[in-house]
């Protein structure tokens, strides 16, 4: 087996769309409660007696409105522009640009709303520090959250992998009877395969979701042409994938496998069942 090169230092979720929207809304609704509580920009400066009118709330609802317009534009607009694929000094150099962005969108929103009264380059750069030093804090906030997610996964996945186990980024070659009846995709993609007669539909992950490929073959060629302990038929109409087992459920007469991540269930054959199971063994801690 070919010990596994995945490196603790994944960043893939920072490119997720999840994750994108949770940076927007966090950002978003911090800084407006902040705001509410705090009465930042010389409103009247942190006065614990402040009454809340319907005009002022209505008021600092719109920099709630202006942060979520310009974060989603920032976010889903000018970021796939920029790079495609995140790394920890992409991610500070972006994150130092949305604190700069935003921020001057909030000075600008704040002398509009006050009929421009303060608009000079000394309360500009002061509108710089006081509003970064706010919004790094959801920022931070929802990168650690990922990220502690994502460490927990890989915890996870070590804790029921054994030590010697397969690398999920070695591509396998699925190849049908025709010359367009082929696919390849990475071991951490791919989930099962399912018999229709003469062809097979192949299910994999893409962007987060689940594809499908139909090619024509049978289950007994593909299975033989791809010739991978991993990838094993468990059922007379299924092949899956081990390495995304999460789970057996069942008893002798009705047992199913569970993929990871979107609880995909796979039945076991009583003629697959011990084959399946100990292949499932080496390479899983499963009692």
């Amino acid at each position: 087996m070919i010990i596994s090169n995945k490196k603790n230092n994944d960043l893939s979720f920072y490119d997720t769309f999840k994750f994108k929207i949770s940076l927007i809304l966090s950002t978003t609704i911090f800084f407006y409660v902040f705001i509410i509580f705090f009465l930042p920009f010389g409103v009247s400066n942190y006065n614990p007696n402040h009454q809340y009118s319907f005009d002022f709330l209505l008021e600092i609802f719109y920099f709630f409105i202006i942060i979520l317009v310009f974060s989603l534009f920032n976010e889903l607009v000018i970021r796939p522009l920029i790079f495609k694929k995140a790394t920890i000094i992409k991610i500070i150099l972006w994150s130092a640009w949305s604190l700069y962005f935003l921020s001057s969108v909030v000075f600008f929103t704040y002398n509009a709303l006050g009929n421009w009264h303060d608009l000079k380059l000394a309360s500009y750069f002061e509108f710089l520090i006081q509003v970064s030093v706010v919004l790094s804090f959801p920022i931070m906030a929802t990168y650690f959250v990922f990220r502690y997610k994502t460490l927990q996964q890989q915890i996870e996945y070590i804790l029921t992998t054994k030590k010697a186990f397969i690398d999920s980024n070695q591509l396998i070659a699925f190849k049908g009877q025709g010359s367009n009846d082929q696919i390849t995709l990475s071991l951490t993609n791919f989930l099962y395969g399912k018999s229709q007669d003469n062809y097979v539909e192949l299910y994999y992950i893409e962007k987060e979701q689940i594809k499908k490929f139909l090619m024509r073959t049978t289950l007994s060629n593909l299975c033989e042409s791809v010739n991978n302990s991993i990838i094993v038929r468990c059922h007379r109409s299924y092949i899956v994938n081990l390495l995304l087992v999460k789970s057996v459920k069942g008893k002798s007469q009705d047992m199913t496998l569970t993929l990871d991540p979107f609880d995909s269930s796979i039945p076991i054959s009583k003629s697959y069942q011990k084959s399946t199971l100990e292949n499932l063994h080496k390479i899983k801690n499963f009692v």
